[in-house]
């Protein structure tokens, strides 16, 4: 008759297969499930502007302008060499564009299952591949051609690269966390703020003294070789970019707690969030009164239901924890988890109040997504292994189902979203009719980075440059303030004359020229239109006159003034 020891022994161990079966089931499922979201509707929805950014980095990435600051502005080199590659073979429309970000999307959705495994077992790697597969806010980022899905799956291998190498011996696992990290980097400086959180993981190791020498060695070596692309491109972009366009978008105080409240499946998003975001113009809103009252209730609830989970495992944690060693292990899960979920927050929160408001929640800030989603899943994880009973335990599995479904509301707005062609595509395929390649266009303020995307795929043949002229060498950074200096007077007066200069020079060569009124101030009465009225005087003391082609596209022609 086998002891009781063993009888046990082997309830774990069935237990434990089982659980590692179910947890290999819902990933194949979590991954079919969360592609089908990411690649629906990728093309869905025009670029807009910072996309049409990448086309122009992509575009400009082996032949800068000698002028340009293009490689100072570009942090995420890695991601516009990776997508010029995959766009030469899938081809420039929107949706072959943000693909690259889908199937980093799916694939993070994958690693970070493996990940909450890792931390705290399989039931945790089943709770996690739920929650991430259905979260609105990763989908968000599948849906754009930006660096953001392929640095969140490289958070997620650096994290999962670190958890291995703290429990195990050899250095395999630390050169990988080693590179990845160096990767991480490279894709966006934000990964500044979490290397020195990620010292937390030395807690999950036996040899806590060994594992930290081992951290130290490996940051210290990713250091220095991530160091010539920082002084080559982080610094520059620190120091000439701008902070003045995303002030607006957030408030010191709440600025942890709204990316937290973000980070929730139906959280509260900001307003930039396209499709996702009830703050956006473009959001598709429901004028069912219950469906309005099921929204307010789906972002409210993950909240609830993650503070039951907690109130749960802490008082159950006694029967939780039957062994020091576990309640150990437990501790140390949870301090890692935190540390590299909220640590990397206070430090973008500490460096944007005492230097730069580039703090912007549900974007930069997404460097503690990976780390936020597992702690989400071991948390709820520990409160199904508190419910004892079958009773307790069905209950248990219904509040991570619960929290996922909160996903569906805002999933089902954002995927139902088929806005009409954008004011920069109907204006660009506009141009494309009326232009020839003899012609100039001349466009204020930053229409040209939005509309050089469009342009391309329309066809457009004409030459285009901006005004100011160096917003030519300046893609991407939109800094009204820095623009309209009056230290910038002069030097404005000269860049007039330069593009009379170029305007004469084109007709006289037989071609037209097209002035394109600022579309992101229609009204004329912003802070750049002083800037915009000095070509306007230095168009009419030079003997020409804008006349109106298209009012509604803000097209203008500038001819020789025709005397009355």
């Amino acid at each position: 008759m086998a002891d009781p020891p063993q009888e046990i022994s082997g309830d774990h161990v069935t237990r434990d297969a089982l659980r590692r079966r179910s947890f290999v089931a819902v990933l194949v499922l979590a991954g079919s499930l969360g592609g089908w979201l990411r690649f629906s509707g990728l093309g869905n929805r025009d670029f807009w502007f910072d996309e049409s950014c990448t086309f122009i980095y992509v575009h400009n990435l082996f032949d800068w302008p000698e002028d340009s600051n293009l490689l100072a502005e570009s942090t995420n080199l890695p991601y516009y060499v990776l997508l010029r590659g995959w766009s030469s073979i899938f081809g420039e429309s929107e949706a072959a564009y943000r693909s690259m970000s889908a199937v980093a999307a799916v694939l993070t959705v994958l690693v970070l299952s493996l990940l909450a495994c890792q931390v705290g077992g399989p039931i945790a790697g089943i709770v996690c591949a739920i929650i991430a597969a259905l979260h609105p806010l990763h989908i968000h980022y599948a849906h754009e051609a930006r660096a953001y899905a392929l640095w969140l799956l490289n958070v997620t291998v650096v994290l999962a690269a670190l958890v291995e190498a703290s429990r195990r011996r050899g250095w395999f696992w630390w050169g990988i966390f080693g590179v990845a990290l160096l990767a991480c980097l490279h894709l966006h400086y934000f990964t500044l703020y979490l290397v020195p959180c990620s010292v937390a993981a030395i807690l999950l190791a036996d040899n806590r003294p060994r594992a930290l020498r081992r951290w130290l060695v490996t940051v210290a070596v990713g250091g220095v070789a991530f160091s010539p692309y920082f002084v080559l491109a982080v610094w520059p972009a620190a120091q000439g970019g701008g902070g003045a366009w995303v002030a607006h978008h957030w408030d010191p105080v709440t600025a942890i707690p709204r990316s937290l409240w973000a980070f929730l499946p139906a959280g509260a998003y900001p307003a930039h969030l396209r499709g996702l975001s009830l703050l956006s113009p473009d959001t598709v809103r429901f004028e069912n009164t219950w469906l309005v009252t099921a929204n307010g209730v789906a972002r409210a609830l993950p909240a609830v239901l993650l503070l039951g989970a907690v109130v749960s495992v802490v008082r159950s944690r006694r029967s939780l924890n039957d062994q020091t060693r576990t309640a150990s292990k437990s501790s140390a899960s949870h301090v890692f988890l935190a540390a590299t979920a909220l640590g990397p927050l206070v430090l973008a929160w500490l460096y944007s109040v005492l230097v730069r408001p580039n703090y912007l929640v549900g974007r930069y800030d997404m460097i503690a997504w990976p780390a936020s989603v597992v702690w989400m899943s071991f948390t709820l994880a520990q409160m199904i292994r508190c419910s004892q009973s079958r009773r307790g335990l069905r209950l248990g599995w219904a509040m991570p189902v619960a929290l996922a479904a909160c996903s569906v509301m805002p999933i089902a707005r954002m995927l139902q979203l088929r806005p009409p062609p954008t004011f920069p595509n109907v204006r660009a395929q506009r141009l494309a009719e009326i232009t020839a390649p003899t012609d100039l266009v001349i466009a204020l303020s930053y229409d040209r980075d939005y509309l050089l995307y469009y342009l391309h795929r329309a066809g457009f043949a004409a030459r285009i440059v901006s005004f100011p002229s160096w917003l030519d060498r300046q893609i991407g950074w939109v800094d009204t303030a820095a623009d309209t200096d009056p230290a910038q007077a002069a030097a404005v007066v000269r860049d007039a004359r330069g593009r009379i200069e170029l305007i004469t020079e084109t007709i006289t060569r037989g071609g037209r020229v097209w002035l394109l009124e600022d579309s992101l101030d229609r009204q004329r009465n912003g802070p750049r239109a002083p800037i915009h009225e000095q070509l306007l005087e230095a168009v009419k003391s030079a003997g020409y006159q804008a006349y109106p082609v298209d009012e509604r596209l803000l097209i203008m022609e500038i001819r020789k003034r025709v005397p009355r």
